[in-house]
């Protein structure tokens, strides 16, 4: 893959600008840095193991060599944000279909399952929302309730029983995703979040780069950026001009996912 190696090397070698004066956090509601968290107002779902493994979320079993995949990302992902002094990073993919909301999914897991950090899942596709799906969740509000019927947060938020996770997901679709990701409703939503708690990840699963324009309408939101990739089906060209619409980003990296010939664990083709 030399023309992937060319296009990484080429956004390597860019300047990289780190976003400072973040808002001051505060602990408030029902998250707390410690050990352990108590949910007084965000629900809190059971995870049904078996739906979760069908749909490929193994990032919390500790003997499963593919959770060790994820747990290889959390540590290359967070020895960046931590060098970086950043909080929160996007995640996508040049089309869709390639597994980014499962590796947001696992790696959401993955990085909460570290004890000195907490995450907030953020389902940023308005079009396609997949977070609730990959958790087995039945929930009735979303982030587009927020939006357009004042549903407050809490109603929306919830814990899928991994301590130091919180998930605000996305129920229903719209056409005016751009436009909603541009709001002051929107703005002001993302400035509450990121602002809340000094230890939190936010991570925002965001659709497709190359289908829609949300990645770059939402730039202001995140300090980064991680690029799913499919073996095999990712063309040169559509991976190559994703790089180049991230030319002004941070780029985290890239997530070769379903490879045919992952480096160890010959029977799992995840990545």
């Amino acid at each position: 893959m030399d023309f992937l190696e060319k296009a990484l090397d080429k956004v390597s070698r860019q300047e990289v600008t780190v976003k400072e004066g973040l808002p001051k956090p505060e602990l408030i509601n029902n998250e707390v840095n410690s050990s352990e968290i108590v949910y007084t107002t965000t629900q809190k779902i059971t995870l049904n193991n078996e739906a979760l493994r069908d749909r490929r979320v193994v990032a919390m079993q500790k003997h499963d060599p593919i959770a060790d995949y994820f747990r290889m990302l959390r540590t290359k992902v967070l020895k960046q944000m931590r060098a970086n002094k950043w909080n929160s990073f996007a995640i996508t993919a040049p089309t869709r279909g390639v597994g980014k909301s499962m590796v947001a999914t696992n790696l959401a897991i993955s990085i909460a399952m570290e004890v000195n950090q907490t995450v907030l899942l953020v389902d940023f596709d308005l079009r396609i929302p997949r977070l609730k799906w990959y958790f087995d969740a039945d929930v009735k509000y979303g982030i587009l309730d927020y939006l357009n019927s004042d549903v407050p947060l809490n109603q929306i938020l919830f814990n899928p029983g991994i301590e130091r996770l919180v998930v605000l997901p996305g129920v229903g679709d719209t056409r005016d995703s751009s436009e909603l990701i541009s709001s002051p409703k929107m703005k002001k939503l993302v400035e509450d979040i990121k602002s809340r708690y000094s230890s939190r990840i936010i991570i925002f699963d965001m659709p497709p780069i190359l289908a829609i324009d949300d990645v770059l309408a939402a730039s202001e939101y995140y300090d980064a950026v991680l690029l799913v990739i499919e073996d095999g089906v990712s063309k040169a060209s559509e991976i190559t001009k994703s790089l180049q619409m991230l030319s002004n980003t941070n780029l985290l990296g890239t997530v070769l996912n379903k490879s045919q010939n992952p480096p160890d664990h010959q029977g799992y083709g995840y990545y």
